[in-house]
């Protein structure tokens, strides 16, 4: 009789625990409408999502050699075929050009020693003058950094005044015999130069005008030519026209530790003489590192509302990379304004502590940092207890069953 009643017992307590193990409910979370992919997560790997543009980009320059003066474009990677995009009005040649905030900026040569400042429309060719330098001018660059504007003699480094393109002199470069045919800024501020009686890269002190030998290029330059930097890259370009069995136009990548350069192509079909060359450029900035609320506890199997939010300085659109801890797998939201707030729902079907993930990426596939969220799922109570009373209404027997154990 003792066995059979335990045996029971057991039995009983055996279904119990199986209602207790199917008690929780797994519901899916919601989606949005701006969901466009996922992928499998590993939050040491985010970096080899990152996307990249391998397309080449249009560069502008001007002419000089040979006849006529054009104003042209043409490939970062093809520098052979020229675009040409309109003429001229200048009454003499440009000679250094530099971008700035989505427009091309030229000085232009003067033997009068009162160079004029150009503004050159890359898409019609149209030209509007600025002013008057009052000094001869080789070379234009400006510093994003500080929104400063650039220009260079032979001999000296100058400011502009970017309403009147007046100039004011820094300093002297300091190297004897010189002949400073172009400047760069990278984004960082950084100054570079280009010599034509040493054919070396210089850098440059802005606040003083003072020049510091890098290297030789190992070109022989010759005449007019420019020195650009893509911004984006990092990458500092030459277009040289230089002095080899009968001249040469060509398109280098330049070392700006050492000068040593890389020929990408020649510029043009025939000997071509570039100068005012620029690459456009956009300096982006990522977004902030987005906030995460939402509660950090709750019931297994119920949804909760979560909110992301990140801005961006540039005002660009923001995806955002989520991932919520209970399954490998991305989930990517966007595009949504910066500032815009992305509400999701989600629940876990088991209980556990989870880390939510989340960065954002702007249109321009800059990345922000990652921000994370620790949840904790404990087991439903409230369920056990629910099933528990349930069991027990619907066997009254199993209490009374209990019960006997202390009498056996």
């Amino acid at each position: 009789m003792k066995n059979k009643i335990l045996g029971f017992i057991t039995f009983s307590l055996l279904i119990l625990g199986f209602l207790f193990s199917i008690s929780g409910t797994v519901i899916s979370y919601s989606n949005v409408d701006r969901q466009i992919d996922f992928y499998n997560f590993n939050p040491q790997l985010q970096n080899t999502f990152d996307y990249f543009i391998v397309n080449g980009k249009t560069c502008y320059g001007y002419q000089a050699y040979p006849n006529p003066d054009l104003i042209i474009s043409f490939d970062i990677d093809n520098p052979e075929t020229l675009n040409t995009i309109g003429t001229p009005i200048t009454s003499d040649k440009i000679a250094g050009g530099t971008w700035v905030n989505g427009e091309w900026w030229c000085c232009e040569y003067s033997s009068i020693s009162n160079s004029k400042i150009w503004i050159i429309d890359h898409i019609t060719g149209n030209m509007t003058l600025i002013g008057e330098s009052g000094e001869g001018l080789n070379g234009l660059a400006y510093d994003d950094t500080n929104g400063e504007m650039y220009a260079c003699s032979s001999t000296s480094l100058f400011s502009i005044d970017m309403q009147t393109g007046s100039a004011t002199l820094i300093g002297s470069f300091e190297i004897s015999g010189s002949v400073m045919v172009g400047i760069a800024c990278d984004g960082y501020g950084n100054m570079y130069a280009e010599d034509l009686h040493t054919d070396s890269l210089y850098s440059i002190d802005t606040s003083t005008g003072s020049a510091t030998l890098i290297g030789p290029f190992g070109l022989d330059l010759n005449y007019g030519q420019d020195i650009a930097f893509d911004k984006e890259t990092g990458v500092c370009y030459l277009s040289a026209f230089t002095v080899h069995e009968g001249n040469e136009g060509a398109l280098y990548t330049c070392n700006i530790t050492s000068g040593a350069v890389t020929k990408i192509g020649n510029l043009g079909s025939v000997p071509t003489q570039i100068t005012g060359f620029v690459i456009p450029y956009n300096l982006n900035n990522p977004p902030t590192t987005p906030t995460i609320d939402g509660p950090i506890s709750g019931k297994v199997g119920e949804l909760y509302d979560y909110t992301f939010m990140s801005t961006d300085p540039d005002e660009d659109d923001i995806y955002y990379h989520i991932c919520w801890g209970d399954k490998e797998i991305i989930y990517i939201y966007g595009p949504y304004h910066s500032g815009e707030e992305l509400t999701l729902s989600y629940n876990w079907s088991e209980s556990g502590t989870y880390i939510i993930t989340c960065w954002a990426r702007d249109e321009h596939d800059e990345e922000s940092e990652i921000s994370t969220l620790e949840i904790t799922m404990p087991r439903n109570k409230m369920n056990s207890f629910f099933w528990t009373k349930w069991y027990f209404q619907h066997f009254p027997m199993v209490e009374r069953l209990l019960s006997l154990i202390k009498i056996l």
